[in-house]
């Protein structure tokens, strides 16, 4: 398992987010991933408020895995952490099947173009996802004293930035692409 304490934050413009990026660290390369969700016919995680629970296969240039992730929130029900399961899957539609053998519904698809970036301690992604715009995730790749301290490490890298971003209330590509679907 692999604790994962990291921000997310709609942006308005990317190509200066990159620039901003630029300035504090490096390019490290692009990636496309797709992200295909599943839920139990009897415990849909997207019927939870919040979403605490996510099962999917992702697919990511010959590098696929499949992911169970758990995330835990403070009072204010703000994502603190994310527990990661994961394991390499070399045949992501035959485990599509067997999840879909076993009763698991597919959910949604996510489709992230990704550009990767390291600023010291951080790993920074700009992420595109078609059906909502652009996005900056900051992900602390230490401890900086606990999850607290470690997430506000990430808020104040993303202050340091200076970016235009939209507030979300309900962040989470799956979620949000999932709240259109219903809507």
């Amino acid at each position: 398992m692999n604790q994962e304490v990291e921000i997310q934050i709609k942006i308005k413009n990317p190509k200066e987010a990159e620039k901003q990026i630029l300035k504090l660290g490096k390019y490290i390369k692009q990636k496309k991933q797709i992200d295909k969700y599943f839920t139990p016919k009897n415990n849909d995680y997207f019927k939870q408020d919040p979403i605490a629970e996510y099962l999917r296969i992702r697919c990511e240039e010959g590098k696929n895995s499949l992911e169970y992730h758990f995330l835990h929130f403070n009072e204010n029900d703000e994502k603190m952490s994310t527990d990661e399961y994961e394991v390499k899957v070399d045949d992501p539609r035959l485990a599509e099947e067997i999840l879909e053998k076993i009763g698991m519904i597919y959910k949604l698809t996510v489709t992230k173009n990704r550009k990767v970036f390291e600023i010291s301690d951080f790993e920074v992604t700009l992420d595109h996802i078609k059906e909502l715009g652009d996005f900056i995730e900051i992900e602390a790749k230490k401890d900086f004293g606990g999850v607290e301290k470690t997430k506000q490490a990430c808020v104040d890298l993303f202050k340091k930035l200076n970016l235009d971003y939209e507030f979300v209330k309900k962040p989470g590509y799956p979620r949000m692409i999932y709240e259109k679907m219903i809507a």
